[in-house]
């Protein structure tokens, strides 16, 4: 079968855009730890406020161990600042967010800075050379863990922020 020219170039000129964060691999879920929630309403109110982003798919939240999974309909970017904000926004705060996500293979080590639609995140702590397949990111940062956490994290942070990815903002990550 042979296409007609015009057809050819919009379908190269897709691929050209396109293809390289289809190869990449994608985020598959998020599990995410909410500080306060006391009751069956507040957990409503959480799942009630992520389920309006149009990129998940479903919210399962665990009143008992103050958790949720988020899972996220396929082939759709995923904003994590837009997940940690609907917590935010539903009068909780995360305790932490650690997302799932399917690795074609990517070279790693720490400090290396990794873009992946329209974003950069940026390694830290990590022994691991090369990623591939489901690999859990644990995100850290003020929206994406406690204080407490946080506090442990201080001297990394201060270090990694020193080094340039290129980007104004980015996400740190560790596995």
């Amino acid at each position: 079968m042979i296409f007609n020219k015009g057809i050819q170039k919009w379908f190269i000129l897709y691929f050209i855009i396109y293809l390289p964060w289809i190869a990449q691999g994608q985020f598959k879920s998020v599990e995410m730890g909410i500080d306060g929630l006391t009751c069956s309403m507040c957990s409503r109110s959480v799942e009630m406020s992520l389920v309006k982003l149009d990129f998940i798919d479903r919210v399962e939240m665990d009143l008992n161990s103050n958790r949720s999974e988020i899972f996220f309909n396929e082939g759709m970017y995923v904003s994590i600042d837009k997940v940690a904000q609907a917590v935010i926004d539903a009068g909780f705060s995360v305790a932490y967010l650690n997302a799932l996500f399917d690795f074609k293979e990517q070279a790693i080590a720490t400090n290396t800075c990794w873009n992946y639609a329209y974003e950069t995140y940026q390694f830290l702590d990590v022994s691991q050379p090369q990623l591939k397949g489901e690999t859990v990111l644990k995100f850290i940062d003020t929206n994406f863990l406690s204080r407490s956490e946080l506090k442990k994290w201080k001297a990394q942070l201060s270090a990694a922020k020193n080094k340039d990815c290129g980007q104004n903002e980015y996400y740190f990550v560790t596995l």
